[in-house]
């Protein structure tokens, strides 16, 4: 049986602090923390309490290991419990694995902070409030809707950081990992690999173009898929890098374009990718006017 969460805290408005929060909600804050400290001594733990109240324990050290840094995607795995010792299944498994940027909406506000405090190949213990876990609101833990994780649950992630990539690592493994061999790079880092031979003359600026396409995450998730999607080159409404890769093509040609974040969605990023990070496209152009 499939087991679901949300992948952000249910009610944004919910802080680490305790600014703004009405009674109820500093009293079970207040209640986890109890709940928190007795659970470290039943279980024999040694944690550090951060000023957010998380509590975290290094439960694995690699002091050769890299530290995730600002505008980098961290591959990490994770294990969430209740503090009775349910576990929450994530999906189809007990253990997720996650690509995500690093400091930037990692699943819970727990996560986003304990993955701070490793290097890769580095795992720990997070023990944390509600505020910083699931939230204030009950939720269904499984498709049918029986099973129910209370409101207000203080909650375990097991964490163990995997690797932390900038950019151009992302762009790399990708190109590695798929077999590709690129067959340009231009001067902005689009990165072009023709799979298949196209007919004619290359697609000039000003023309109409119909494609399908695929829009995949550096770490392979597909995004979304374009049937027959039309547009006409270099007057905008697409993003750089796709424009100056429909302009490498011909009719029939199929390629993937790997699109550096300067030519695609930049440092803000946008509800589908995070900031600074790379595009992959799968395009098959079917005809040209």
């Amino acid at each position: 049986m499939k087991f679901y969460l949300p992948l952000v805290l249910a009610g944004a408005s919910l802080l680490a602090g305790c600014k703004g929060l009405n009674n109820e909600a500093l009293e079970k804050l207040d209640e986890n923390d109890k709940q928190i400290q007795a659970y470290i001594t039943t279980n024999n733990l040694k944690p550090t309490k951060s000023p957010s109240g998380l509590y975290y324990q290094i439960t694995g050290t690699n002091p050769a290991g890299r530290a995730p840094k600002a505008g980098e995607v961290v591959t990490y795995q994770v294990a969430v419990s209740t503090l009775d010792n349910q576990k929450i299944p994530l999906g189809d498994s007990l253990v997720s694995t996650r690509h995500q940027a690093f400091g930037y909406s990692i699943f819970t506000e727990a996560i986003s902070e304990g993955v701070a405090y490793l290097k890769e190949g580095e795992s720990s213990i997070l023990l944390a409030p509600y505020s910083m876990a699931f939230g204030s609101a009950s939720i269904n833990i499984d498709s049918a809707g029986t099973k129910v994780l209370p409101a207000y649950s203080p909650m375990r992630f097991d964490v163990k950081l995997i690797k932390t990539r900038n950019e151009s690592e992302q762009i790399q493994e990708y190109i590695v990992d798929n077999k590709l061999n690129v067959t340009e790079t231009t001067s902005e880092g689009l990165r072009y690999v023709r799979l298949s031979e196209g007919t004619g003359d290359l697609i000039a600026k000003g023309k109409g173009v119909v494609l399908n396409y695929v829009l995949k995450s550096s770490y392979g998730q597909v995004i979304q898929r374009g049937d027959k999607y039309t547009m006409t080159t270099g007057v905008g409404g697409v993003i750089p890098g796709f424009d100056q890769g429909i302009q490498k093509m011909k009719v029939g040609e199929k390629a993937v374009l790997i699109i550096p974040s300067a030519l695609g969605y930049g440092q803000q990023g946008n509800s589908n990718f995070y900031p600074n990070t790379p595009l992959v496209y799968e395009i098959q152009i079917l005809s040209a006017n």
